[in-house]
């Protein structure tokens, strides 16, 4: 059993970390990979990453990427000028600079792709200003494609359309084909595209990852995509904190609502329903994968 995407270094998992790791441990979990999104959190993936390998050598490893969002974060923080590309390759740097110190540490290259949907958050962005983030999410993963080419690392990619529309599903899987030139794998995580997208992506040599949408009413076209992935290209994946379980959303009697590592084993479970499989092999075909990508 594992885990192929989750955020340790984040609230309330960080202050939590040895009990958590334990939980999933003491139930056949084997492997947690925990994700950077942006610089300020890297070091805590690292530090987060030291103490569970603690309590079971290898069980964590770490990737690193700079979240798509990341450059429209810093373009709300800093207002949006003309030297938006200018003051981007800046931050590219800087993550080239702790990537290239860190890079015995790093098992993937992570979270990183591209993000449409957040620009439908912000209705005082113009067509020119939605096109340069674009623009600039681009030009950071074709970077990080490179480097996971130069140094021999799966990708965890990101892809997050608005509702009912397929332009960055589709601009990254182009990105990642032409860039990539099929020396690149990886993982598509949480992924929620079309069957013919998912054809594309299985074509490109990735993997797909499933978390607790599965376990949603309102999951039912995830669980079509998942039955028309074959178990050899399947992870598993909490996205902790986000996405708890339905078991856990629907439980009043917990205050704190989130997804750790141990909520795979529920995820997994609807999996075998799904497939129609049972549960001891499809967790030993997808710890095989998860093992092949990232250890």
């Amino acid at each position: 059993m594992h885990d192929s995407h989750i955020h340790m270094a984040m609230e309330p998992l960080k202050s939590n970390v040895q009990e958590i790791v334990r939980a999933f441990l003491d139930d056949g979990g084997k492997h947690i990979l925990t994700q950077g999104t942006d610089i300020a959190d890297f070091n805590d993936n690292f530090e987060v990453a030291k103490i569970a390998n603690m309590i079971k050598d290898n069980c964590m490893q770490v990737a690193i990427g700079l979240h798509p969002i990341y450059f429209e974060e810093i373009t709300l923080q800093r207002g949006f000028t003309e030297d938006i590309f200018e003051k981007s390759q800046k931050e590219i740097e800087k993550f080239l600079e702790i990537f290239n110190k860190k890079k015995t540490e790093i098992s993937a290259i992570g979270e990183c792709g591209l993000d449409y949907y957040q620009f439908t958050l912000n209705q005082t962005y113009t067509e020119d200003m939605k096109e340069q983030l674009k623009e600039i999410q681009k030009i950071m993963l074709r970077k990080e494609i490179q480097l996971a080419i130069e140094n021999s690392l799966p990708l965890s990619i990101h892809a997050r359309d608005p509702m009912g529309e397929h332009e960055c599903m589709n601009d990254t899987i182009r990105t990642l084909a032409e860039e990539g030139k099929g020396l690149i794998k990886g993982s598509f995580h949480s992924f929620t595209g079309t069957i013919e997208q998912l054809q594309q992506v299985l074509d490109l040599g990735f993997h797909v990852g499933f978390n607790a949408i599965i376990t949603y009413k309102s999951g039912e076209n995830v669980r079509e995509v998942l039955k028309n992935t074959p178990i050899e290209r399947i992870l598993f994946e909490t996205d902790g904190p986000f996405l708890p379980p339905q078991s856990v959303r629907k439980n009043s009697k917990i205050k704190q609502k989130f997804a750790q590592p141990k909520d795979i084993r529920e995820i997994m479970q609807v999996a075998t329903e799904v497939k129609n499989i049972s549960m001891d092999e499809l967790e030993r075909v997808t710890d095989e994968s998860y093992q092949s990508l990232f250890i």
